[in-house]
């Protein structure tokens, strides 16, 4: 080998040993990035879980006081906005958003303070005052130990005094009563191919779909209604001799631009005619202890949920609490006949009389052998208790569905002697006669005890009496020894009516805010709708 090429075989080897350190240090700096990036993606996941963790117990500390701020409203009726920072009443702008935001975020601050007790006894307070209860959310704070220490209960009673200082009084004969029957949940009430031409006619008049009537009460509350008790529009005293005496309540208090307004149901008995007719089949409680309704769909599966009026107004004033004066729900007015409730309570269904057990009765009763009167007796008289603490409150409809402008008293008499045997001993007293088919026992004439229909029923207990008077929207009469009542009957019939021009069923309407009909109406129904003969 010349010494020339030992050189080159030198360089050789050099270049490749520089090729080979040049390869290393490129490897070594791959390997150095792709550590630093997997240390950084550590990093990251490690803050990431640490603010989630922080975030988590951020929420849990704020849950009560969200749960306070969704049922807040503003003072002209709309809904207090929720985290997202939005008030979609007022808060449109960018600059809006972000001051609802902050001053959220400071009450949920002050909350946290709290302990869950606390937060809780808060959460009931705010719900008494929404539904303008504003003495029981004072004097509920105002008992707690340390309430002088706690600045969130302290300024709450400031505000609730300040909202009861503007509060304005109602004017009691300007207050609508108006009323539903059940709810039709799918088409075959209305559909004459399952129904028959004379009962879909009937459901197309009567009745309104569980669509129209969230729809209808969401106008309503919209408009300002608020609910409130019939009870609520007088003061009732009772003298050393035992009688009754009534006059107009000057003290019911709303803010102002709120409009009261009386709700009531009739025939929550769940007739064994409503079968397959998308009506519920029964009040139920679900595994929450809650009442709700059975229902029995088009497939024949049996649901249990928000299939009626009952469950769903619940549902509403639990999301609006300012839609209801003092947790007012609305009054039931029950037959008896078939017993309440889907429950079969009357004494036929024991005794078996066969000359008073119908042919729809003994049809249930044979396709029912698990049947126990005992049993139906208590559920309902269960339904009944949980329905009076969630502020429901009942009335005769007499036993019957007995037309009282042209049943004898002695026939009312009886059928009253029946309500109270088979009815009452379910729902307890009542001194409220809500008379079926929209009757009465007198003219627009005041009730005196020279009409024996009247004496009757007032020496039985009642005190309260309502009617139907679709002809104008406030219909009342408040005397020393009675309150009555006009109704205005939210179904079909009176929406079609509105729907095409009818003088008074529109004010009607009007005059509860419910509009564009047309939008919600049910077109599955019979048009046009007539009452039929």
């Amino acid at each position: 080998m010349t010494e020339e090429e030992r050189r080159e075989l030198i360089r050789k080897k050099r270049r490749r040993e520089a090729i080979l350190r040049k390869r290393k240090i490129r490897r070594m700096k791959r390997i150095a990035f792709f550590s630093g990036c997997a240390l950084l993606a550590v990093l990251i996941i490690i803050l990431v879980v640490t603010l989630t963790k922080k975030d988590e117990s951020s929420v849990k500390q704020t849950e009560a006081s969200e749960s306070v701020l969704s049922e807040l409203s503003s003072e002209d009726g709309t809904e207090a906005s929720t985290d997202t920072g939005k008030d979609t009443a007022s808060m449109s702008s960018d600059e809006g958003e972000v001051e609802n935001t902050v001053s959220q975020d400071e009450v949920a601050a002050d909350l946290s303070g709290l302990t869950a007790d606390q937060q809780s006894v808060y959460a009931q307070a705010q719900r008494l005052a929404a539904m303008y209860d504003y003495d029981s959310a004072i004097s509920l704070l105002q008992s707690q130990d340390g309430y002088d220490g706690i600045s969130v209960y302290t300024e709450a009673v400031s505000d609730y005094e300040a909202e009861k200082a503007a509060c304005v009084a109602v004017d009691v004969e300007t207050v609508s009563h108006i009323f539903f029957h059940s709810l039709l949940n799918d088409d075959r009430g209305f559909d004459p191919e399952v129904s028959g031409d004379f009962v879909a006619q009937d459901n197309g008049c009567w009745m309104c779909s569980v669509d129209e009537f969230n729809t209808i009460l969401q106008q309503m509350y919209d408009h300002g209604c608020v609910l409130v008790r019939l009870r609520d529009l007088v003061v009732q005293t009772t003298d050393e001799d035992g009688d009754v005496h009534f006059e107009k309540n000057t003290s019911l208090m709303l803010p102002e631009g709120k409009q009261a307004v009386v709700l009531s149901e009739d025939d929550l008995s769940y007739y064994h005619a409503y079968d397959n007719q998308g009506i519920a089949s029964k009040l139920v409680f679900d595994e929450n202890g809650e009442v709700k309704c059975e229902y029995i769909n088009e497939a024949g599966e049996t649901l249990v949920g928000d299939y009626d009026m009952v469950p769903l107004l619940n549902a509403f004033i639990d999301e609006h609490p300012d839609f209801s004066y003092h947790n007012a729900h609305a009054i039931i007015a029950l037959t008896g006949y078939n017993g309440v409730f889907g429950y079969r309570t009357d004494s036929v269904y024991k005794t078996l009389d066969p000359d008073h057990l119908d042919e729809n009765q003994a049809v249930w009763l044979e396709a029912h052998p698990e049947y126990s009167f005992e049993q139906d007796v208590a559920d309902a008289t269960e339904i009944a208790n949980a329905l009076k603490e969630e502020g429901w409150e009942f009335a005769s409809h007499t036993w019957g569905h007995r037309h009282a402008d042209t049943t004898s008293v002695e026939d009312l008499a009886v059928d009253n002697e029946k309500w109270v045997n088979t009815v009452e001993n379910i729902v307890g007293p009542v001194d409220t006669i809500i008379f079926a088919h929209g009757s009465d026992i007198a003219g627009d004439e005041d009730y005196d005890m020279d009409n024996a229909k009247y004496a009757y029923f007032k020496e039985s207990g009642y005190n309260f009496f309502c009617n139907v008077d679709g002809t104008t929207p406030v219909w009342m009469q408040i005397r020393d020894d009675y309150v009555r009542s006009g109704r205005v009957n939210i179904d079909g019939y009176r929406l079609y009516q509105a729907m095409t021009g009818n003088e008074s069923a529109v004010a009607d309407m009007e005059y509860l805010g419910i509009h564009d009909i047309e939008s919600f109406f049910d077109y599955a129904r019979v048009t046009p709708v007539v009452i039929p003969e």
